[in-house]
């Protein structure tokens, strides 16, 4: 009999080298990744292992169907084969490289590993994050001229002349009076004018929002054209990554392919409670979200303790002048923050919202001078309504 060591090394080989002629890429830091993760964590059964070979190999979701018949072949059907070469001119059911949108098919329900259940796995890559059509374009433009007249202003520390104000402006006075033999003639007054709020968006890029993270990019990217020396913009799964310079770029596919070089860890697994922290823990990051407006593009699916996540999340509502949540999985009319972490953080936020393409972050941008101009920390209390109406 041979040993289970060497027939477990010989079938991942053999997997390996199959999706490879099938087709399907993986690079050597990709195979790595999986072969480190089995190590660490051996799988307890064939659908952990999927998982694990989908989160790490799978770069470019049009593979899919592709990468499920190689699996089956070598795993689920007695034994290694030959995987079937894919079907020529069907894509049907390959969704758009662009990621979501409103010209894309209805998402598919989701099911483990697709948001349902967060993943641990830390992973080291790349991700193409695909082409802007034309019509996204278009939104793309609408979005960023609805984003100025919403975001918050806060009046500035040093005051200005200005016809009306607070304030007299005694210099300016005296030196009038000066040329005029000692006469005051003019009175001018100080006031403190508005200037715009800093504006922090922290977009989650773990395995469990793969379909929606370009989209969710792509609204990163039209909040930083639209105030670009106010807004700040950082992505996490199992790391923390400050991609504002590389998204400041005004074309949106350069941004998003400058993002793709800078962010190693897309598509892995989530520790959104570490990251958090991480980000509160230093001191220059934890200035930026303070007195500012913090927007979190996060399914909020948690792995392990949600203790860490929730504390970050007082903190940083503490921090910030409003903190907006956001969830691809609140655009289902059925969504209910019951998970752990959700239901225990959703006191500290001002609001919890849809978002999972350009089209939903419009009609979420709409609702922010509401949730500006009301009281704060009044999602719980939206939620719990919510669910009783239900």
């Amino acid at each position: 009999m041979r040993d289970p060591v060497v027939l477990a090394a010989d079938l991942l080989w053999g997997f390996l080298t199959a999706l490879r002629g099938a087709g399907v890429p993986a690079a050597p830091a990709k195979r790595a990744d999986l072969l480190r993760v089995i190590a660490e964590s051996p799988p307890p059964d064939l659908t952990t292992l999927y998982w694990y070979a989908r989160i790490t190999l799978l770069q470019d979701i049009g593979d899919l169907p592709a990468f499920d018949r190689v699996f089956d072949a070598w795993f689920r059907q007695g034994g290694p084969g030959p995987a079937d070469p894919p079907p020529e001119g069907d894509d049907s059911d390959v969704p758009s490289p662009g990621g979501p949108g409103e010209d894309d098919p209805p998402p598919q329900e989701a099911r483990p590993g697709d948001g349902v259940e967060a993943s641990s796995l830390s992973t080291y890559g790349t991700r193409d994050f695909g082409q802007t059509g034309e019509r996204r374009r278009v939104l793309m433009r609408t979005l960023e001229a609805a984003w100025p007249a919403v975001l918050p202003a806060t009046p500035s520390r040093r005051r200005r002349p200005a016809r009306s104000g607070d304030r007299l402006d005694v210099r300016h006075a005296l030196r009038r009076a000066h040329r005029h033999d000692g006469e005051i003639i003019e009175l001018r007054r100080l006031a403190r004018p508005p200037r715009p709020r800093r504006l922090l968006i922290l977009v989650d890029v773990s395995g469990s929002l793969r379909q929606h993270t370009p989209e969710l990019l792509r609204v990163a990217h039209t909040a930083l054209r639209a105030a670009p020396a106010r807004t700040e913009v950082f992505c996490f799964g199992t790391r923390l990554t400050r991609i504002t310079a590389a998204l400041s770029h005004p074309h949106a596919d350069r941004a998003l392919r400058a993002v793709s070089g800078l962010v190693t860890d897309a598509d892995g697994g989530t520790a959104i409670g570490a990251v958090l922290e991480r980000f509160l823990g230093n001191p220059r990051f934890a200035a930026l979200a303070r007195g500012a407006l913090v927007i979190v593009l996060s399914d909020g699916l948690e792995r392990g303790d949600c203790a860490p996540m929730v504390r970050a999340t007082a903190r940083l509502s503490r921090l910030g002048h409003r903190l907006v949540w956001w969830s691809p999985l609140a655009c289902s009319p059925t969504y209910r923050p019951a998970t752990r972490a959700m239901a225990a953080q959703l006191p500290s936020l001002d609001h919890l919202g849809g978002v999972r393409d350009l089209a939903t972050a419009l009609a979420e941008v709409g609702r922010l001078p509401a949730v500006l101009s009301g009281p704060r920390h009044t999602a719980a209390r939206r939620w719990s309504t919510l669910g009783e109406t239900r």
